[in-house]
């Protein structure tokens, strides 16, 4: 019995179209859409036929019939063939699919390959030959309609001979009309099917295309996380000199009034800051293609400048020409300095805090200060901070230490600069 049921599954019939979906070509706007597309494929199709019916023309005459009719002819041929392989052709051609058909194809946002190019062409002369096809078909069953219908009202009716001939009464022919203009609509849809099934395979992306839009897709993805990385270091290094700046000032405000003000002259500052930063991230968040300013190792020394006057002990020191390192390799320096001040002035106040910045073959960064292990070990937290200072050395294939280090916490970054530099001179702040 249960190896029956198989057999009585797949003889079973299949489900009748309900009168909604039988009438949906009739009212459905996806119909007009695609007809819409058909017509427009048969007009363009009819520029092609009257310019190539003029040459044919031409050299039916012989008196026409010269090296520069030729020439022409020629001229004429190559510049006709030319647009179904442009790129911008294929592109209308993909959002008049998305538009009037309903298929959902990738818009080309790269260069199309010669392949690519083919399958365009091919998809151009399909939309042309069943644009024409449907072009004629109307103005067909337009002009049978309007001779049908005017028959019944004593205009003569000329058989084109295929006819059957119940058609001598009126009604008959009414109803044949009427027929006819119901059936439009099926051949359409009939059309529209077929193109809706060709559209991928002749538009959509190549195997290049589609790597070229996952490398796009990858960009955008990393500039977005660079630029969240970015918010979160700034906002946070911002927040964190302003709660200390507003601890300090909380408590020095009754003994000692000028420490509270410059306090607060030092959370003005620092807000002011990190609004002109949150601006500039902003600007790059709706351009993308916009590229960061200028952050050199002054950017640094003003991060050592804010902690210190939020109280901290930092002192800086500046090895060779760090400022004309590649702003890709000093922006990311910059950000590891400030988010490595930053977890410094938060777990570890009042401790000093020596940072080092080095050019040579590379640039590098280290930022120490001291540091002693909780009770029952070693605890390291890897927090949104650590984790973006690994994605930054990453990105620039760099090395990235962060941890105790003997009695000190020790942030350690290494980034290739791409050209070889060598130290030249030593500041120290």
């Amino acid at each position: 019995m249960s190896g029956s049921s198989p057999d009585r599954a797949r003889r079973a019939p299949a489900p009748r179209p309900s009168l909604r979906t039988v009438v949906a070509p009739l009212t459905s706007g996806a119909t007009v859409r695609a007809g819409v597309f058909l017509v427009v494929g048969g007009v363009v199709a009819g520029a092609y036929g009257l310019l190539g019916a003029g040459f044919v023309q031409m050299f039916a005459e012989p008196q026409t019939a010269t090296p520069t009719t030729v020439v022409l002819a020629i001229v004429a041929t190559i510049l006709a063939a030319v647009p179904p392989f442009l790129a911008p052709v294929r592109a209308v051609e993909v959002l008049a699919v998305r538009t009037l058909l309903d298929v959902d194809v990738p818009v080309p946002s790269g260069r199309p390959g010669a392949a690519a190019r083919w399958r365009g062409a091919a998809w151009f002369a399909l939309h042309l030959l069943l644009g024409l096809i449907a072009v004629v078909v109307l103005l067909a069953v337009v002009q049978l309609v309007l001779d049908l219908v005017l028959s019944v009202f004593g205009e003569p009716f000329v058989d084109p001979g295929w006819l059957p001939g119940v058609l001598e009464g009126g009604a008959a022919r009414v109803a044949l009309a009427l027929l006819v203009l119901l059936a439009l609509p099926y051949a359409v849809v009939g059309a529209r099917a077929a193109l809706r099934a060709a559209a991928p395979v002749l538009l959509g992306p190549d195997q290049s295309e589609r790597i070229a839009e996952l490398e796009a897709q990858a960009a955008r993805l990393t500039a977005r996380n660079r630029l969240a990385r970015d918010v979160h270091d700034g906002v946070g290094h911002a927040l964190t000199i302003t709660v200390l700046q507003a601890a300090a000032a909380s408590r020095t405000l009754e003994t000692d009034p000028r420490a509270s003000r410059r306090a607060l002259e030092a959370i003005e500052e620092t807000g002011r800051h990190a609004l002109s930063e949150l601006d500039d991230l902003l600007r790059r968040l709706r351009d993308p293609e916009r590229d960061a300013p200028a952050e050199h190792d002054d950017d640094v020394a003003m991060l050592v400048k804010h902690a210190r006057a939020a109280g901290a002990h930092v002192t800086l020191r500046l090895v060779g020409e760090v400022g004309r390192a590649p702003l890709t390799v000093t922006r990311e320096i910059y950000r590891i300095a400030q988010e490595s001040l930053t977890n410094a002035l938060r777990h570890a106040p009042g401790a000093p805090i020596h940072v080092r910045v080095v050019r040579a073959d590379d640039l590098r960064i280290e930022v120490r200060h001291p540091w002693s292990p909780p009770p029952g070990g070693v605890s390291v937290r890897q927090g949104r901070g650590l984790v973006g200072m690994q994605e930054r050395v990453t990105a620039l294939g760099g090395t990235l230490f962060a941890g105790p280090d003997g009695g000190a916490w020790v942030v350690r970054a290494s980034l290739p600069l791409g050209v070889h530099g060598a130290p030249s001179g030593e500041v120290t702040s």
